[in-house]
């Protein structure tokens, strides 16, 4: 086991990563991982993590794995911005205009006038539809006459009157 004394000399001697951290060797880092300060590696990639020990390349505390996780972060961040939704590409497309000054979405009313013109029963109910004359899918249920009212009451009535009945 190494003293205190000895492992200070070793980490100011130790050769430094890209960041200035020190690099022990394996074996000595294996050695004495508990009594080095937080940040020392080792070759293998090993970080000493002060009295608790030492932590492998990924684990929470990592700052690689922290500086990775901040790197996808941000990259998600941008590609969310750039993504559209379903509705604002159809809306940037039907706004598009050729060389005529013509937009797509007035390309694709002529389109489906012309197929209704030809007898295309989709192609007029779309256009039926679109400008807001769609008949009402409703069904009304007020069908019921003055005699199948009066039969209802009589029913009932006969109900009430039984000797079994609960009252």
């Amino acid at each position: 086991m190494l003293t205190k004394e000895e492992i200070d000399k070793l980490i100011a001697e130790a050769p430094k990563d890209e960041k200035g951290r020190p690099v022990l060797p394996d074996d000595v880092f294996m050695q004495c991982y508990h009594d080095l300060p937080a940040g020392v590696m080792s070759e293998c990639g090993y970080w000493a993590n002060g009295r608790k020990g030492y932590m492998r390349p990924g684990q929470k505390n990592d700052p690689k794995t922290i500086e990775n996780v901040s790197k996808a972060g941000k990259k998600a961040q941008e590609m969310n911005a750039k993504r559209r939704s379903w509705a604002e590409s159809i809306d940037i497309f039907l706004k598009m205009e050729d060389e005529n000054g013509v937009s797509n979405q007035d390309k694709i009313v002529e389109a489906m006038a012309k197929r209704a013109l030809e007898g295309c029963v989709g192609a007029s109910e779309f256009l039926r539809d679109t400008v807001g004359e769609k008949p009402s899918d409703n069904l009304s249920l007020d069908v019921m006459t003055d005699g199948d009212k009066e039969l209802i009451a009589n029913l009932m009535k006969r109900l009430n009157d039984r000797p079994d009945a609960k009252k």
